[in-house]
């Protein structure tokens, strides 16, 4: 049985992924020069929220369904865009495809999808949402194909690493990745979302990539303070070289959301660097 994030999209993790790419690719786009978007667990494409498969969990419910569409006036931009993009549910943007829809003429969409039936929903979904766009998908494990095509020829990128995390060893996989990445290629982007669970290291995972990290390192955490009944309430983005003043751009946006998918007195968001850009400096 391989993961399917049919019964998750939506949910409020998705909706913490999507803000904080979303605001990354603005950040690309801020200049004239083409970049490369690379994702190493791209998934289908687009997901219908009343499907069977995702009213199974309803997770969608307590994530996206509970942001008002169209959003009203006053909701920060980031957040007025996302749900411009992302609002409808029979028709839910994954990653990639929410990344196509900032993709410029010169820019490049790279994914890569291990299940076969999977990557061929996503290359179905991007020739009908993305005709004019230069984008690829292979069907290949991202972790082992995606490092090979570092660095990219346009010298700009971002690197998304979403993984379903049904094995102990994610963390270490993600870790194994990043130093390969990062070695050939220090000046793209790099975007991975995790849960926050028991049976995950997560403290280590970020202790890790902090101590090998060459340029700065911010993590982002929302707590939704559902109470802890089994299912998964807090989840985090780690950006390991993030864009000028990624944290000021978000803040509004993730705040808005904090209020509106809480569902106890403890939902927030967190924001703190775990590696700053004057300990680069000094460990040079």
């Amino acid at each position: 049985m391989h993961y399917r994030h049919h019964y998750h999209a939506g949910n409020f993790a998705d909706v913490l992924k999507h803000l904080v790419l979303l605001a990354a690719l603005d950040a690309l786009n801020g200049k004239d020069k083409p970049w490369l978007f690379l994702d190493t667990h791209a998934g289908a494409g687009r997901y219908d929220l009343r499907h069977a498969a995702a009213e199974t969990t309803a997770e969608w419910r307590q994530g996206i369904g509970r942001l008002p569409i169209p959003p009203p006036t006053g909701t920060p931009d980031l957040l007025r865009r996302y749900l411009t993009l992302a609002g409808d549910t029979s028709a839910y943007p994954g990653s990639p495809v929410l990344a196509a829809a900032l993709t410029r003429p010169g820019d490049r969409l790279v994914a890569y999808e291990k299940v076969d039936v999977v990557a061929a929903s996503l290359d179905a979904q991007l020739r009908h949402a993305a005709p004019k766009i230069n984008w690829t998908v292979h069907p290949r494990d991202g972790y082992q194909a995606a490092a090979a095509v570092l660095p990219p020829p346009e010298k700009r990128g971002l690197v998304l690493i979403d993984p379903p995390f049904e094995s102990l060893s994610e963390f270490d996989q993600i870790g194994d990745f990043l130093q390969t990445a990062q070695s050939r290629f220090v000046q793209g982007q790099y975007l991975v979302w995790y849960p926050v669970k028991k049976r995950f290291e997560t403290d280590r995972f970020l202790r890790r990539i902090a101590k090998a990290s060459p340029k700065p390192v911010l993590d982002i955490r929302f707590d939704n303070g559902a109470p802890a009944q089994g299912q998964m309430h807090v989840c985090g983005m780690v950006v390991l070289n993030p864009p000028w003043k990624l944290d000021d751009q978000l803040r509004p946006a993730l705040d808005a959301v904090a209020r509106a998918l809480a569902q106890g007195p403890q939902s927030q968001i967190q924001m703190r660097w775990i590696k700053t850009e004057a300990e680069c400096l000094s460990s040079k």
